[in-house]
């Protein structure tokens, strides 16, 4: 693997803007990944965006809300490419399906991502890694300022809501983040309030019934002086887990069973738990999912699992609260 600073990052892009170019990013896209790779593709004249698996519900929300179809991602990994660009991920084990494709790819592989930098053991990877960053969205505000592309006002809003999104609504947020911010409203023709109010969801009074449920009847336990909470969520796993944590846990976990078939699970963690803890949820989702015979991936304090083994529900949370415990042992804060 070689590491590259911003300027080769730079002329990479522009000397790769005719070839034909792949661009995906981590399993269970959110919000970050998959506006970084649109607005990179906007760039990018024979680029495709493809996605390993799934795109998460808030992610898929935003796209359609601002005119672009989440569905029109395919998940076909396009091995005739010249390039393929990875966005907000660090290594090849959190691209899900694409994973195996990846690892037999024998052309060049540029990783784009704001986390510390992961070794990937293949002689074609070039990696960019900066954590000054806020999000993997502020990166490629960043290129595409600095290559002098003019961005059109769907993409100004969609790298907005991915620099948001990622900067927990600021409370992560970078001095430069600010400066992008308002270079992005600028160019959106579109006021902060308006944007998060796109960005918003209100889920209907049925749904949210049931997210109120779900919490009422988890189970929650103090460890280490922090607080877990589990439970089954009747439909989205991801919205009972983002509420546990909005009402104070500190790391939670629910899981959901679609139509008897297929088993999904959800994790959340407080910020910034992840670098007190060094943990990575997105890691560790990855690495469970194999219990249910699935896959699983996503970001240090949001990811998520998902596969067949639906009977295997309370071993995955047993692993999940075990394999934390001992980052917990062994990372005293």
């Amino acid at each position: 693997m070689r590491s590259i600073g911003f300027n080769a990052l730079k002329s990479l892009l522009h000397e790769s803007r005719d070839k034909r170019v792949m661009i995906t990013f981590h399993s269970v896209g959110d919000s970050d990944s998959v506006s970084s790779a649109i607005a990179l593709s906007a760039y990018l004249k024979n680029a495709t965006v493809a996605k390993p698996d799934l795109i998460s519900s808030n992610a898929a929300r935003i796209m359609k809300k601002l005119g672009f179809d989440p569905e029109s991602i395919p998940m076909a990994f396009d091995d005739s490419s010249d390039l393929v660009i990875l966005v907000d991920v660090n290594t090849f084990d959190e691209c899900g399906a694409f994973r195996e494709k990846l690892l037999s790819f024998n052309k060049d592989v540029l990783i784009i991502d704001h986390h510390a930098k992961r070794d990937v053991e293949i002689g074609n990877v070039i990696a960019f890694n900066d954590e000054s960053y806020n999000s993997s969205a502020s990166i490629i505000y960043s290129l595409l300022e600095s290559l002098g592309f003019e961005i059109d006002e769907r993409i100004a809003e969609l790298l907005l809501t991915g620099i948001i999104s990622d900067s927990a609504e600021l409370r992560n947020a970078m001095p430069d983040t600010f400066m992008q911010i308002g270079k992005l409203l600028k160019a959106s023709k579109k006021d902060y309030q308006t944007v998060l109010e796109d960005m918003a969801h209100v889920a209907d009074p049925e749904a949210r019934e049931q997210t109120i449920n779900d919490l009422m009847h988890a189970r929650t336990e103090v460890r280490s002086g922090l607080l877990f909470v589990y439970g089954s969520a009747h439909s989205h796993a991801n919205l009972a887990a983002d509420d546990a944590i909005r009402v104070g846990a500190d790391i939670a976990l629910f899981m959901s069973v679609v139509e008897g078939r297929e088993v999904s699970f959800s994790a959340r963690m407080r910020p910034p738990l992840d670098r007190k803890l060094h943990l990575h949820l997105g890691v560790l989702m990855q690495s469970l999912a194999k219990i249910i015979n699935g896959t699983g991936g996503g970001h240090p304090c949001a990811a998520g699992a998902y596969g067949p083994l639906t009977s295997k529900g309370r071993e995955f949370e047993d692993k999940f609260r075990e394999r934390i415990l001992d980052l917990i042992r062994s990372n005293p804060r």
